[in-house]
């Protein structure tokens, strides 16, 4: 070998050696995700203040996780960790920085944060530390107070700016996460500012029709899958559209009571799964959007129908897409489609708009992970003009994400719950194990207390056994809540009495042309486990709305 060539190659030799031993030695290229424990806030208040622990463990959680390079250590691993703290009087009262280097150092992390929440009359304060293990950095310290509760969010993305900035070198402006301030009407309610946020909001008393609190208006043998209302025939008058697993059923109110009027049967390979009324093609007559599975549950077959001036006809059929109606901030209905997917929860969903007999894809609409189109709604829910949209999440949670997909709250209380599910593809050795995945009901926007600020309606069915049967779903009570944004989180303003079974869809409509609109619920009756629908039984009843 040419010794000069010899050179090029003990030279090629060393750099490469360098190379290795900059990236295997110097601290931050390559290295692992920097762990960091959200130690739940101590609140400090008169009153009960629970939901803002947890609105403030959601939204630090979400600030500050950075996939790849900051991981937030979920609430679950954390509560576990103080409880095991408590019994050696480690975390007893207010969390100390020693205190919190203990229970980091245990937790094998790199970060903890820490902090309390006072509130008393209309003043409130956070006082909040993070803690760097290593101790290389001192604790980054945080002060604020404000006689404004809703000034706890500006607070909390002030606090995550500067850490994301000091501590990751990672520069976010506060104003990301900050929803546009407004200022209320003259006695009107507030939505992020304001000691009135608390406490208002649109509550409303459900009026009792009966000593049951509701009137059932059919009674039906059988399990009503979902449930529509809408003036088909554009003759002023009002259907109630329920559904079986094959059949859809148009009831006429007569009275107090919902009469059969139109008994529509279809192929016995469906399973439909929810239905929803809207005029999308604008030729005046509302079509039925109806979402079906496939009769093995691993496929869709949903279609739309019509009423022609005659009769019922089907415009578009074996669509696969999941359909769901929703309104608009102006009111106008959208028709939203997900595309059929490997997984219910992580289709595309889509704005869609007719063309010729069918619909078709409009615009992409960009959503956080797990969402299934027919548990989502859109409207301002942080503030007054917020692009946001609300949704219960594959776990059930429910969650409030803005038109970019990001996620701004997430609650830590089960919503939803239905009997409907999907099976996901054959994934085990001999190919005879199917997951089940379950659908969560609708949600609505609705102004209930007619303020100009819409509330949100949602379905909270009990499990048998707080779902410890896995798989398959029994449910005990249902439940309909009324909740609206407090400033911080979600909170339920209002809601139905516990009613005995399952709430499987639900409207709000002027059934009876009274001028007034009800909250119109299919319930489908209590059954004994593993007795399917057999020996089912549903009904249709509704409150008042006042």
């Amino acid at each position: 070998m040419k010794p000069n060539k010899m050179m090029r190659n003990v030279w090629l030799f060393v750099v490469v050696l360098s190379i290795f031993a900059l990236v295997t030695v110097t601290p931050g290229l390559c290295s692992q995700p920097k762990k960091v424990a959200v130690i739940p806030f101590l609140i400090n208040s008169p009153q009960d203040l629970g939901f803002l622990q947890d609105g403030l463990f959601n939204m630090l959680f979400s600030r500050l996780s950075d996939p790849g390079k900051v991981d937030v250590m979920d609430r679950e691993t954390i509560d576990k960790v103080m409880a095991k703290a408590q019994e050696f009087q480690v975390s007893k009262g207010s969390l100390t920085e020693s205190n919190a280097r203990i229970i980091g150092a245990n937790m094998g992390v790199d970060y903890v944060l820490f902090g309390s929440l006072t509130h008393f009359g209309e003043s409130v304060s956070l006082d909040a530390g993070m803690v760097d293990m290593t101790g290389e950095k001192p604790t980054l310290t945080f002060f604020e107070q404000s006689n404004k509760m809703g000034d706890v969010i500006p607070m909390v993305n002030t606090f995550a700016g500067d850490i994301n900035l000091k501590v990751f070198n990672r520069s976010i402006a506060n104003e990301l996460y900050a929803g546009p301030k407004v200022s209320p009407a003259q006695g009107g309610s507030q939505y992020a500012e304001g000691q009135e946020g608390l406490n208002s909001g649109g509550f409303v008393n459900l009026q009792q029709t009966s000593q049951q609190g509701f009137q059932t208006h059919l009674k039906f043998k059988g399990q009503i899958n979902a449930m529509a209302i809408g003036d088909l025939k554009k003759d002023g008058s009002i259907q109630v559209v329920t559904a079986t697993d094959f059949e859809i059923l148009i009831h006429k109110l007569k009275g107090t009571q919902l009469l059969l009027d139109k008994k529509l049967e279809f192929s016995s390979t469906h399973r439909i799964i929810s239905l929803d009324i809207a005029d999308i093609n604008k030729n005046g007559f509302p079509e039925i959007f109806v979402t079906s599975l496939d009769t093995h549950r691993e496929g869709l077959k949903s279609f739309v129908m019509e009423y022609n001036g005659s009769t019922y006809i089907t415009l578009t059929e074996d669509e696969s897409y999941y359909f769901r109606v929703i309104d608009d901030p102006d009111n106008d209905k959208v028709l939203l489609g997900q595309k059929s997917a490997t997984h219910p929860f992580k289709g595309k969903i889509y704005i869609m708009k007719a063309k010729g007999s069918g619909y078709v894809k409009d615009k992409k609409l960009r959503m956080p992970s797990s969402v299934s189109v027919l548990s989502l709604a859109k409207g301002a829910v942080t503030a007054k003009d917020a692009a946001e949209y609300v949704l219960i999440n594959e776990n059930g949670r429910l969650t409030v994400a803005t038109d970019t997909g990001r996620i701004d709250w997430e609650g830590n209380k089960k919503f939803g719950g239905t009997a409907h599910y999907s099976l996901l593809p054959k994934n085990d050795t001999d190919f005879s194990f199917q997951e089940r995945i379950y659908f969560n009901p609708r949600i609505l926007f609705y102004d209930i207390g007619d303020d100009g600020k819409k509330e949100i309606l949602a379905v909270r069915n009990e499990e048998l056994g707080g779902g410890s049967f896995g798989r398959y779903k029994r449910f005990t009570k249902g439940n309909l809540e009324i909740l609206s944004w407090n400033g911080i989180a979600l909170a339920p303003v209002s809601k139905i009495l516990p009613v005995q079974g399952w709430i499987s869809d639900f409207a709000v409509a002027d059934m009876d042309g009274d001028g007034r609109n009800e909250l119109v619920v299919s319930l489908v009756g209590k059954s004994k486990f593993f007795t399917g629908t057999k020996g089912q039984s549903s009904s249709i009843i509704s409150y008042k709305l006042e």
